[in-house]
């Protein structure tokens, strides 16, 4: 199996922060290592505002922002899966 190009995380995070606004979207993490499978993956943090998954309408933006890294990934990282996650910092303390 062929090795991928080490992923540039900053870059990406900058261009999915351009990309995917959105008014409960604080910020977004990437995390980058080996999967279960042995694969290289990265993990995509989206930083959100306490409560917003409560709203029908920001979980059908969610859906739309997990589609956008999707495509952002194929495009910049191919071969990467990105698994997107949520993190609520507040609901953590």
């Amino acid at each position: 199996m062929q090795a991928s190009p080490p992923i540039d995380k900053e870059t990406l995070r900058a261009e999915l922060k351009r990309e995917l606004r959105s008014d409960f979207l604080q910020d977004i993490r990437i995390e980058s290592g080996i999967d279960s499978s042995g694969e290289e993956a990265v993990w995509v943090w989206l930083v959100v505002d306490e409560g917003a998954m409560g709203s029908q309408k920001n979980k059908s933006k969610v859906k739309d922002i997990r589609e956008s890294i999707y495509k952002t990934f194929s495009e910049r990282a191919p071969g990467v899966f990105p698994y997107i996650r949520l993190e609520n910092p507040k609901a953590q303390a």
